[in-house]
């Protein structure tokens, strides 16, 4: 099965008029990527890749892939979907991997591996070889400009739809502000539910084990990504220091990252985003390395490709995803658990 084509498309969103916030930034709409591969016996793949902001980056993506990583996909065989990720990365070396090019590979990479559970007809989950048939997922539903009514009922919604666990946003100006929210959570969702809170990078690691040593108090389940990214040291006397586990990944590329991560013991729960960790190729080995260093595994965003993903990791505990769009929408829950996608590839059914 060779790759006929790939053909790639943008789209940018409106700007919301009241656009979502956490800590660091403001998420004012962006767009998204779409990637289609097409095969020489016309089977389609697809993929893609989403941005919360910077409206130029979908239009600068499209061309990216267009020009540079297409090309290098276009006649291959499209069942040796390592050795063309591999390609890719050889490919963008000169100007770097990271960033907006691993956002590319992620796309191509996604599509691939849906191109190749469609051509033998079953989800590409069952091509790994799985661990389970269903996970545990959580609903976030805490941004920042939320007022703390509409933050309860974001909350609320979430447990009726389903959901044993929920995730807000931290790192307000001060440390009261965040208790107060966080109190009137725990308060609308009750003892039972799962909180998890995220304060995206924003603060120093003095301020984190200050907040941490009062979120811990207040039951909170996880810290996640108090400091910056590539703060590494800070990350392991932070996972050290605290008896909150402390949850971080999102921001960091390739396995080699995420190996030196682990080696360092920065974290206790490990979150690969799929597009920039570099697609469901680089996360198989992501997930393999979190296996064999014992580190629990949430996704980072949802959507039926990371919960493929989560299905065959062998530490894997939580789903990420938003509030559903209906009673039909993604994730299937029940008992609180996403079960599998039924579809080909990574169709949702």
């Amino acid at each position: 099965m060779k790759v006929k084509e790939v053909r790639v498309s943008y789209q940018n969103r409106p700007h919301a008029a009241n656009p979502i916030r956490d800590a660091l930034q403001t998420l004012t709409g962006g767009g998204s990527v779409s990637v289609e591969i097409e095969s020489d016996d016309g089977l389609v793949g697809r993929g893609g890749s989403s941005f919360g902001r910077i409206d130029g980056a979908p239009r600068t993506l499209a061309v990216l892939i267009e020009e540079i990583l297409a090309p290098k996909v276009v006649g291959r065989d499209a069942e040796q979907i390592p050795a063309i990720i591999e390609s890719l990365k050889v490919e963008t070396e000169y100007h770097g991997t990271e960033g907006l090019a691993t956002f590319g590979i992620s796309a191509i990479d996604v599509a691939l591996w849906d191109l190749l559970g469609k051509a033998h007809g079953v989800p590409t989950y069952q091509l790994w070889g799985a661990y389970r048939d269903r996970v545990p997922a959580y609903a976030m539903v805490g941004w920042s400009n939320w007022t703390i009514d509409q933050l309860r009922g974001q909350c609320a919604a979430a447990v009726e739809q389903g959901f044993h666990g929920v995730k807000m946003k931290v790192g307000a100006p001060t440390l009261e502000e965040d208790v107060e929210r966080i109190e009137a959570v725990r308060k609308e969702v009750g003892p039972d539910i799962k909180l998890m809170v995220d304060a995206n990078q924003a603060l120093t690691l003095t301020e984190a084990l200050r907040r941490g040593h009062v979120f811990q108090e207040l039951g909170v389940g996880w810290f996640e990504e108090p400091l910056r990214a590539d703060d590494f040291e800070g990350y392991a006397e932070l996972t050290q220091r605290l008896r909150l586990p402390i949850a971080a990944g999102e921001n960091l590329y390739s396995a080699r990252q995420f190996r030196e991560f682990f080696e360092r013991r920065c974290c206790d729960i490990v979150q690969p985003d799929l597009r920039r960790a570099g697609g469901p190729t680089e996360i198989r080995a992501i997930g393999a390395l979190a296996g064999a260093f014992g580190v629990p595994y949430a996704s980072h965003g949802g959507g039926p490709a990371a919960l493929s993903l989560l299905l065959c990791v062998p530490t894997a505990i939580f789903l990420e995803t938003g509030l559903r769009s209906s009673a039909d929408g993604f994730p299937r829950l029940e008992n609180g658990y996403a079960l599998a996608p039924q579809g080909a590839g990574f169709e949702w059914e």
